[in-house]
């Protein structure tokens, strides 16, 4: 699969923090993947040792519930790799779906605050939400994320940065310019 962060990027343009969603935003298809494998065990174990007259039905119900098992483990899978985001040093990019993409960027210039929410429960497990406020009012949330913690950090910190400045300073502009531009400068006058 494509890396589609990586292929957006500007010439000169470097990632600093590249993320993805918590474990925890699957859970319910790692739930049902430990059921139907946990239940696909116990019917095994009963066709060999429990029911012997019926072992063939019950094997191939056993292997039935593994293979629901997968499924729903590869479903969960690719939920949780369909959204990836990364801050650059110059935008916040987030991608979104596996087969249908949407490309979301925020230039960091634009961003006016970044706020941090996060329940008990998802610091027990260490997972939050990110919100970024862009100038005008407009808001983007990253929802349920490893570390928002570093992410928020990692953003107020690449905002702050100051922007590069001409490499002439104007202070040297002014000295040169009122040291020859002078009519009235003594040394010039005498030479004359």
């Amino acid at each position: 699969m494509a890396n589609y962060i990586k292929q957006s990027l500007e010439e000169g343009e470097t990632i600093i923090y590249k993320g993805r969603l918590h474990w925890s935003y699957i859970f319910r298809y790692m739930f049902f993947t430990l059921l139907f494998a946990v239940g696909g065990i116990i019917v095994i174990y009963l066709a060999y040792s429990k029911q012997p007259e019926q072992k063939n039905t019950l094997f191939y119900f056993g292997i039935a519930l593994f293979v629901l098992a997968f499924i729903v483990w590869l479903v969960g899978r690719i939920v949780r790799t369909r959204t990836e985001f990364a801050v650059t040093d110059t935008r916040f990019v987030q991608k979104d779906g596996i087969f249908n993409i949407k490309m979301t960027e925020i230039p960091l210039a634009r961003v006016e605050t970044v706020n941090f929410y996060q329940s008990l429960w998802q610091r027990l497990l260490g997972t939050g939400c990110v919100e970024l406020v862009g100038s005008g009012g407009t808001s983007h949330q990253v929802h349920c994320i490893e570390q928002p913690m570093k992410v928020r950090k990692i953003i107020v910190t690449s905002i702050k940065k100051p922007m590069p400045t001409n490499s002439v300073s104007d202070t040297s502009l002014t000295s040169s310019t009122s040291s020859t531009s002078t009519p009235n400068n003594p040394s010039l006058t005498e030479q004359q």
